[in-house]
């Protein structure tokens, strides 16, 4: 595919709908658990709060990305009724960090524009919520280097009794069909 028609294609099939409505709410969890039971917690949160039907969970390393960095990043296959609101797809990269505002050079390689168009004809649709730790991130890094330290050694995290239960803010959360929208928004690797 040459590179006006797969802009056209993302321009014309790039579905994003930002979920405002629930930015700033926060949810407690026991990081103690398993990813996979963090994931379904959340899940169910999910499927109750917005009367969605969850088809897969794609975690990204729950349990890693908490010990690391005090923070969730999950993506959800769902089942909808309705499409998102379809937008100007090109605005949507630009929206969440693929395309510089002030450079039209971004992708020298097109490859990355014919994954997204790969992706967009499977006809999915991602739930993405993305959570930070109440606690500043500085203060995350100086007292909970212990999780990620028993992560990298195979360790099942064991969180000092205070750590037990953290709360995490949603930033942000959306729907969209194309699960890796918001890669250069939350670089965080």
């Amino acid at each position: 595919m040459n590179s006006i028609s797969t802009l056209r294609t993302i321009n014309r099939e790039l579905a994003y709908n930002s979920l405002t409505d629930y930015v700033g709410i926060e949810i407690p969890i026991n990081i103690s658990k398993s990813g996979e039971e963090i994931a379904e917690e959340i899940k169910l949160l999910v499927e109750e709060s917005l009367n969605v039907q969850v088809k897969s969970n794609e975690s990204n390393s729950i349990k890693g990305t908490i010990a690391k960095y005090g923070l969730i990043d999950i993506n959800f296959e769902i089942e909808l009724k309705d499409k998102p609101n379809l937008n100007n797809g090109i605005q949507v990269l630009k929206d969440n960090g693929w395309i510089d505002k002030e450079s039209d050079s971004e992708f020298q390689d097109d490859s990355i524009l014919d994954d997204i168009v790969t992706e967009l004809t499977e006809n999915k649709n991602y739930l993405k919520v993305y959570a930070v730790s109440t606690n500043q991130k500085e203060k995350w890094f100086k007292e909970k280097s212990y999780l990620f330290k028993q992560l990298m050694n195979g360790e099942n995290i064991k969180p000092k009794p205070n750590d037990k239960i953290i709360t995490f803010k949603i930033k942000d959360m959306c729907i969209t069909n194309y699960s890796g929208i918001w890669l250069w928004k939350y670089f965080y690797i």
